[in-house]
């Protein structure tokens, strides 16, 4: 690999580590915790051997020592590797732990991923469209609709038949009908002087009225 264009994306550039230092990285199989500072040693290593930006460096080891694989290995007590597999410090208990929150935390991710793919594809393609309706179409469908249901009231109630009163068979203490409008009202009569018939209607109001109004 003799140009920059070679080593731009972050495996690229891992198989061109794994092929320079064999004994430290690999593609594939097991790994092994890498020595605090590899960075540092890798750029003095290649000086000016190889064009590679720095900053694409950083990110390859940092997709390299975030894969699952080596999250696995880097365990309390494993001994970490340099450039050319010697061993270095041991791994600590608090670098331990830390790993393992970030394996955790990367399968939660991956899981949660897959579970949002899963329901996108269960999904219904379509969702029923809801017929559209302008401002007069909706007022007249709701006018449309109160008009149907005054019909409906007045269809439902039965028609009270009355029968006029006969002036001999009034007498004082009858429940009667007092038509003064269009609904009758409910009375009882209270006086009767010839032909003016006094009433007292349910809310207790007195009323005088003739033959004419009076209803049974």
């Amino acid at each position: 690999m003799d140009t920059q264009s070679e080593l731009t994306g972050s495996k690229t550039i891992i198989a061109y580590l794994a092929n320079q230092f064999p004994k430290c990285f690999t593609t594939e199989g097991e790994v092994k915790p890498l020595k605090i500072g590899i960075f540092q040693d890798i750029i003095d290593r290649l000086g000016d051997n190889i064009q590679l930006s720095k900053t694409k460096l950083r990110l390859a080891l940092r997709v390299y020592t975030a894969s699952w694989r080596y999250l696995y290995s880097v365990k309390e007590g494993a001994s970490r590797i340099d450039l050319d597999g010697n061993v270095c410090e041991a791994v600590t208990n608090e670098q331990a732990t830390h790993a393992l929150e970030l394996l955790k935390a990367s399968k939660a991710k991956v899981k949660a991923q897959r579970e949002t793919k899963n329901k996108e594809q269960l999904a219904p393609n379509s969702r029923t469209k809801k017929p559209a309706f302008n401002k007069s179409g909706l007022k007249k469908a709701k006018s449309n609709v109160k008009r149907d249901a005054a019909n409906s009231n007045r269809q439902s109630k039965p028609e009270l038949k009355l029968n006029k009163a006969v002036a001999e068979n009034l007498q004082v203490g009858n429940s009667v009908k007092v038509v003064l409008g269009s609904k009758p009202v409910s009375a009882i009569i209270s006086n009767i002087e010839k032909e003016h018939i006094k009433v007292k209607v349910s809310s207790g109001m007195e009323l005088t009225v003739t033959i004419e109004h009076i209803y049974m």
